[in-house]
């Protein structure tokens, strides 16, 4: 679970900006919307809502949490000399368009259930440019103070790097270019300490990011009947008309364009996932089915078709789920159920979380949300800062306020700035203008 994530110097966020999900008082609003993945006093959100009007820097944020898992799970392939592509510095400024890169988070990993031992504390920091990797530092909390894994300073190399005292159980000091991050590499090899392996492991399979028009799903779940199973049990029960799911394999190879730039795995991976497709069964007037195929079926079942898999999995795993515009192509009761699933301590056994934008101010209750679940982001002069509702006074922004209504007023901010005389004046002068040439 993260538990808080700041970003400097990225994109429209130029100064520094700390996303917080760390609850500081839980009160008796909404519980259930708080988990304690240590079992102690820590409490974590279960779920986020981020609002702001268009290009106000929701998505970047978002996009940032990916950039970091760049860093952690994919910098250390880079060959010596190769650029770091998540390097997207604000540019509307001269201090900052050649300055580093900032990200630090603070997190649990969940620890192996069968084992029955609480979630460890993570916090880990990185700074970068174009070409090197100019800090890094990972921490842990095995009590109430800190223990260093390691820490590497603007002129460390894989030789000078140092490590923690309680960093043990495999080799520490490996070889790495300035532009790979250590845990990166670290993560990456079988004979390290666990601990570190554990890091990476965690964002590398449990941290799942989604665009705004991505349609992306769990790769190759279509093999898994169970998983089948369990999508088609859910789509039967929010109305779609679907009874059942049958899998068949594709007759022929359709033609499939995959970068040259992926490594040869993933197209594998693509390439497999391909190799099958879905018919969705409906029942007819008279009792018996009728197989569509998915270009049949309406753009919301098939957004939920390719999501389930991930929420099933996040559920059960204790994954992160990031989604640029919860609700796009989908009804705004399937974003509340989707909010409401991550919510429930019935359901979500295994601490995941669930991040999300949307311009969808009806999800925006409080009988769905608490005031620090919902985060606003605003830009001006181009620059993105980013807030919580329980930032307000908390004797006006009550736990049973009508926040939707408030927000549609624009006491919260993040809303557009719409001039709509200076539109009526535009269109008046294009209309003239067409009017005399006719």
């Amino acid at each position: 679970m993260i538990v808080d994530f700041t970003v400097t110097n990225f994109r429209s966020i130029k100064d520094e900006q700390t996303f917080s999900l760390y609850v500081q008082t839980p009160g008796p609003h909404l519980q259930e919307n708080i988990s304690y993945p240590a079992g102690d006093k820590i409490g974590v959100l279960k779920s986020v809502g981020l609002y702001g009007a268009n290009a106000s820097g929701k998505s970047n944020l978002l996009l940032a949490l990916q950039a970091l898992k760049y860093i952690i799970v994919s910098s250390g392939d880079l060959k010596e000399g190769d650029p770091i592509l998540c390097y997207e510095p604000h540019l509307l400024s001269e201090d900052s368009k050649y300055s580093p890169i900032r990200f630090e988070v603070e997190f649990f990993v969940p620890k192996d259930k069968s084992a029955q031992t609480k979630a460890l504390r993570y916090r880990y920091c990185v700074a970068f440019t174009e070409q090197k990797i100019i800090e890094e530092s990972l921490v842990f909390y095995p009590s109430n103070q800190q223990a260093i894994i390691f820490n590497r300073e603007a002129n460390d190399s894989w030789q000078t790097i140092t490590f923690g005292s309680l960093y043990k159980g495999g080799k520490k000091r490996l070889p790495f270019f300035s532009n790979n991050s250590y845990l990166s590499k670290a993560g990456d090899s079988a004979d390290t300490p666990p601990m570190v392996r554990d890091v990476y492991n965690y964002f590398r399979k449990e941290h799942t990011r989604i665009g705004a028009n991505q349609m992306l799903s769990k790769i190759n779940w279509l093999e898994e009947t169970e998983m089948v199973e369990k999508v088609a049990a859910l789509l039967s029960l929010v109305d779609t008309g679907i009874s059942k799911i049958s899998v068949q394999e594709r007759e022929n190879t359709e033609e499939i364009t995959i970068s040259d730039d992926l490594p040869e795995h993933l197209k594998q991976r693509i390439l497999k996932d391909r190799k099958y497709k879905p018919l969705f069964s409906h029942l007819t007037e008279t009792g018996n089915s009728e197989l569509f195929e998915a270009r049949y079926e309406s753009a919301g079942t098939l957004k939920l078709f390719n999501l389930a898999p991930l929420i099933f999995e996040s559920l059960s795993k204790g994954g992160v789920l990031i989604m640029d515009e919860l609700d796009n192509s989908m009804h705004p009761f399937m974003a509340e159920l989707i909010i409401k699933l991550f919510n429930d301590t019935r359901i979500n056994k295994g601490n995941a979380q669930l991040i999300f934008s949307t311009h969808n101010i009806n999800l925006m209750s409080s009988e769905l949300l608490r005031r620090d679940q919902i985060w606003f982001t605003e830009k001006k002069q181009g620059v993105t800062t980013f807030y919580s509702l329980d930032d307000y006074d908390k004797k006006k922004v009550k736990p049973q306020s009508p926040f939707n209504q408030w927000y549609a007023e624009g006491r919260f901010g993040g809303i557009p700035e719409i001039n709509y005389q200076g539109i009526v004046d535009l269109f008046n002068t294009t209309g003239g203008a067409n009017a005399q040439e006719d």
